[in-house]
């Protein structure tokens, strides 16, 4: 696996902006993202945004994870392009929208309590995207306490999206985006415990592949799209967790908050035992048990 120079670019331009992370405010680092325009990465180049391939954001959003970035930065970056009208994509990449979402494998929503809409799915699977002056949070007692999460009540109507069915192309980019941040978060814990990053690697190469695979979802077969993701969101997530077990067994101090967010990004989208599941009915050929 090669990155082109561009991806790499734009890797270390993020990198730049988030070393160090300001220690005393809500969402470090997102104003410093604002100024890079990567929070407009999926955006179009018409609305203001980059106008970026999917996979030419993978190893920037490995950066994100690298330094345990706080915030709905995937809801944001990926779910609100892809699954917000376009009046919204504007304000996004100039940082004066923050997205999260509480729909398909995400049981609670993330960082809510710092979003100004909410993409939620409905009983029977029909998506709206709600202000947050329209929904109720309940705090939800969570291992990491820098990704905070809640469960929704909705209390009046919002913008219709679709349904989930028509959002899953989304959501399955989402979930490799996640992936990359693990692996971000697999390598910083490598580092700090001088483990060998051959899982991390192996992993990265697994997300960059479902990277390109997903973001053109159209010219390939469900299954296809179905076994990068999960591939990838596995072996991100495995890797993850050994290099996080390493340093507990260890007793390294001073990398709580990245040990925490292996944890609560291990679970986002589907956990690694859900896509092994589903890897195993994409390859075995049974769309039941993985059109979720």
């Amino acid at each position: 696996m090669a990155f082109t120079d561009e991806q790499l670019g734009l890797a270390a331009v993020v990198r730049a902006a988030l070393s160090p992370l300001p220690k005393d405010v809500r969402l470090p680092g997102w104003d410093a993202l604002t100024a890079t325009g990567f929070l407009g990465c999926l955006v179009p180049v018409e609305s203001g945004g980059l106008g970026l391939r999917f996979a030419d954001t993978v190893p920037a959003f490995a950066e994100t994870g690298r330094v345990a970035l706080p915030g709905p930065l995937v809801e944001t970056c990926v779910l609100g392009p892809l699954l917000l009208p376009e009046r919204f994509h504007g304000p996004i990449a100039r940082g004066e929208v923050r997205v999260s979402a509480r729909i398909g494998d995400t049981v609670y929503a993330p960082d809510a309590d710092a979003a100004d809409l909410l993409v939620a799915e409905r009983p029977g699977g029909l998506l709206e995207a709600v202000p947050s002056s329209s929904v109720r949070l309940t705090p939800s007692p969570g291992l990491d306490p820098h990704r905070r999460l809640f469960s929704v009540s909705i209390e009046h109507p919002g913008i219709p999206l679709g349904t989930r069915t028509a959002a899953l192309p989304a959501l399955r980019i989402a979930t490799v985006a996640v992936a990359a941040q693990l692996v971000g978060l697999a390598r910083h814990l490598c580092a700090a415990t001088g483990l060998p990053t051959g899982g991390a690697d192996c992993a990265g190469s697994l997300v960059y592949e479902a990277a390109v695979i997903a973001g053109d979802h159209e010219s390939r077969t469900e299954s296809e799209v179905v076994r990068a993701v999960s591939a990838a969101k596995a072996a991100a997530g495995e890797a993850a967790a050994e290099a996080a077990h390493a340093i507990l067994r260890q007793g390294t101090r001073g990398h709580d908050l990245w040990v925490a967010r292996v944890w609560s990004l291990g679970s986002a989208y589907g956990d690694t035992g859900l896509h092994r599941a589903r890897l195993r009915a994409a390859s075995l050929g049974n769309p039941e048990l993985y059109r979720r």
